[in-house]
């Protein structure tokens, strides 16, 4: 009979090369980081010490997300229109929706409240859209309108008004003006803001004159006279 065939298995390594030990360590340490933060800080942050998030910015440097995982939106800033002060002339910090709105946290658009409108509902509306018959100016532009500077105050570009076309008035350009002119008794006429010549009623919404007893003409510029 043959002698028996005996097969040696080769012996299994103990020990890892130290550079692949190495790389192996770094890699879990890193995994570990990442799984730590919470949600992954969402794709929107960074992952820091202590599984803290740092979530990613606007252009401005202003946080563009939220939330301790960096899942929610924010929303554009700007001057308080209500807040509590903090120091002499320092009651208009720059926050979100300027404190007239609210903010969606999906979309990180405001919600302005009514009569209150921009990105950042940082400005009031003109009443009315100015009915078509006006423009809307902020504070800071009424003032160059009329030759005057109002840059500095802190609501100049946030209040706003109608500036009316002509031939219209009132505070949403909605009134039709009537003629005037010269009282046709010397009184105060137009030259003294009276409507119809000082002689007769104005139809805003017609923009005709209605004549006193004894006055006519488009303007009530014409007394009668009695024979």
């Amino acid at each position: 009979l043959s002698a028996p065939v005996v097969f040696h298995a080769s012996p299994l390594p103990t020990t890892m090369a130290p550079r692949t030990l190495l790389f192996v360590t770094l890699a879990s340490f890193a995994a570990m980081g990442a799984a730590y933060c919470p949600n992954g800080c969402s794709g929107h942050g960074s992952c820091g010490a202590n599984d803290k998030c740092t979530c990613y910015l606007r252009p401005n440097g202003d946080a563009a997300w939220t939330a301790h995982d960096c899942s929610l939106r924010t929303c554009p800033k700007s001057a308080a229109w209500v807040a509590v002060a903090t120091a002499a002339n320092e009651a208009h910090p720059s926050v979100e929706c300027s404190n007239k709105g609210t903010c969606n946290r999906k979309t990180g658009e405001c919600d302005c409240f009514d009569n209150y409108d921009g990105i950042a509902c940082e400005r009031t509306v003109c009443p009315g859209d100015c009915s078509n018959h006006g423009f809307c100016y902020t504070e800071k532009q009424l003032a160059a309108d009329a030759s005057k500077t109002y840059d500095t105050p802190w609501d100049a570009m946030k209040h706003v008004g109608c500036v009316c076309d002509l031939g219209y008035r009132g505070p949403d350009c909605s009134l039709q003006e009537c003629p005037s002119g010269v009282d046709v008794l010397k009184g105060d006429g137009n030259s003294k803001g009276r409507d119809c010549s000082g002689r007769g009623i104005c139809d805003y919404g017609s923009g005709l004159c209605k004549c006193f007893t004894g006055y006519f003409g488009t303007k009530c510029q014409h007394q009668t006279i009695l024979g």
